[in-house]
């Protein structure tokens, strides 16, 4: 399995802004888990404001692969909207999972 770790900050932190972005990273996450093979991912509030996400793929392939998958409409006015409420996102980390306690 490999993972891909984030960090988002929003342009607006209020309770509507971060609705909004709840509900946008979960339907481009669908979108990837659904059309691309991804496996999901996790969302998180850090206590310094900003959301702390990972993604979890198969494979480096699968997740490479994801870049040429023809994306919906409904995936591109996601992807306005999230470019509306969120600055640059920042990759934390990436890798291979080593060890996996999750239940």
């Amino acid at each position: 399995m490999y993972c891909v770790s984030y960090r988002f900050q929003l342009l607006s932190n209020n309770s509507e802004t971060r609705r909004q972005f709840i509900a946008v990273w979960s339907g481009i996450t669908e979108f990837f888990r659904d059309d691309c093979g991804a496996l999901g991912s996790r969302l998180h509030y850090g206590n310094d404001g900003a959301f702390y996400a990972y993604a979890q793929w198969p494979d480096v392939e699968t997740m490479t692969a994801s870049q040429e998958v023809e994306v919906t409409s409904e995936f591109l006015a996601l992807r306005v909207k999230w470019a509306e409420l969120c600055g640059p996102s920042e990759v934390l980390w990436e890798g291979e999972v080593l060890a996996d306690m999750l239940v």
